[in-house]
């Protein structure tokens, strides 16, 4: 089952109190300080992260199991471990989706 995280919304310039995810080479804000659950994303210019999640607006999830809500779906970025949670991005009604596994 999915329940909502948050809505991710690329950039086009760095935003103060923005974090640094290096192997993604993105700058995001911190979704839990909005009130209407927005993240904002700056990518870098090699940021390896797939066009459709740079370009367009993302919607995110909280999964249980990550790879069992991998099964079947358009990938976009495989499952990553980011330290407190696992990560992975696909693509659903041509938007991209992100699924979260908190550990």
């Amino acid at each position: 089952m999915r329940t909502l995280s948050h809505f991710g919304i690329p950039v086009e310039e760095k935003m103060e109190g923005m974090a640094y995810i290096e192997p993604l080479k993105v700058h995001i804000t911190d979704h839990t300080a909005s009130p209407n659950k927005l993240e904002f994303l700056y990518f870098e210019a090699d940021s390896p992260m797939h066009s459709l999640i740079q370009s367009r607006a993302h919607i995110a999830y909280n999964v249980e199991d990550i790879n069992a809500a991998l099964e079947g779906t358009k990938i976009l970025l495989p499952a990553m471990d980011c330290g407190n949670m696992i990560i992975a991005f696909i693509e659903e009604e041509g938007t991209a989706i992100e699924l979260i596994e908190l550990k």
